[in-house]
C-alpha cells in the first residue's frame, strides 16, 4: 500500500473517532525522522525527546486543522516542528541553560576535580562520557582541559568563533558537572 494513502487513512481515522491505533501508527511512523531534525538543532538527547513529544502533542490536539489539500501532512508536521523548536530557544528553560559562568574559577574547579579523580575509573568514565560527544565538542574540551589552550587559540585550531568555542566548552562543562560531579 501507498504510504501517503496510509497516512491519509490514519489522519481520517484520528479526526473521526480519535483512533488511538491510527495516532500511534502515524506517531511510530514519524517520530524517528522528526527526532533526529529536532536533535540535530538542539543537540541534547534529553531536550531532543521532550521537544519530539511536545511536537506530537501538539500534532494530535490540532489534527483537525490540517487541510490536505493545502500541504502534505509531512510540511504540517514540519511547520508545528519548527514552531515548537523556536519557542524551545525562547524559552526560560533554553535561557537558564545559557546562562553558564563564563570565569577561570570555574574551569579550574573543574580541573581540579578531574585531576583529583578519586580513582582511575571515575577519569575513566568522564573520559569516555567526552569522548561520546560530538566530535567540536570533544575536541574543543580536549584542547582546553588537557592540553592547555587558550580560548583563542582553540578557535584558531577548529576555525569556530571565540564566543562559540567558549559556549561548546562550558556547556561541555556543565554536562559534565551534572553527569559526574552533582553526584558526590
Amino acid at each position: 500500500m501507498d504510504v501517503d494513502k496510509q497516512v491519509k487513512r490514519w489522519i481520517k481515522r484520528i479526526k473521526q473517532s480519535a483512533d488511538k491505533k491510527s495516532a500511534n501508527a502515524l506517531i511510530s511512523h514519524y517520530f524517528d525522522e522528526i527526532y533526529g531534525f529536532v536533535f540535530k538543532r538542539v543537540s541534547s538527547e534529553k531536550v531532543s525527546m521532550d521537544v519530539t513529544q511536545e511536537i506530537f502533542v501538539n500534532m494530535l490536539q490540532s489534527i483537525d486543522n490540517y487541510d490536505g489539500g493545502k500541504s502534505s501532512f509531512r510540511t504540517w508536521l514540519y511547520h508545528i516542528t519548527k514552531r515548537r523548536i523556536a519557542d524551545y530557544y525562547r524559552s526560560t528553560d533554553y535561557q537558564a541553560d545559557r546562562l553558564v559562568e563564563f570565569d577561570d574559577e570555574s574551569t579550574d574547579n573543574l580541573i581540579s576535580k578531574l585531576e583529583d579523580a578519586q580513582n582511575v575509573a571515575e577519569l575513566g568514565e568522564i573520559t569516555d562520557f567526552v569522548d561520546g560527544l560530538d566530535s567540536k565538542s570533544r575536541e574543543i574540551f580536549k584542547l582546553k582541559i588537557f592540553k592547555g589552550h587558550t580560548f583563542n587559540g582553540i578557535s584558531q585550531i577548529v576555525k569556530m568563533p571565540e564566543s562559540t568555542v567558549k559556549a561548546s566548552f562550558y556547556a561541555t562543562q556543565k554536562l559534565i558537572r551534572e553527569e559526574f560531579l552533582c553526584k558526590n
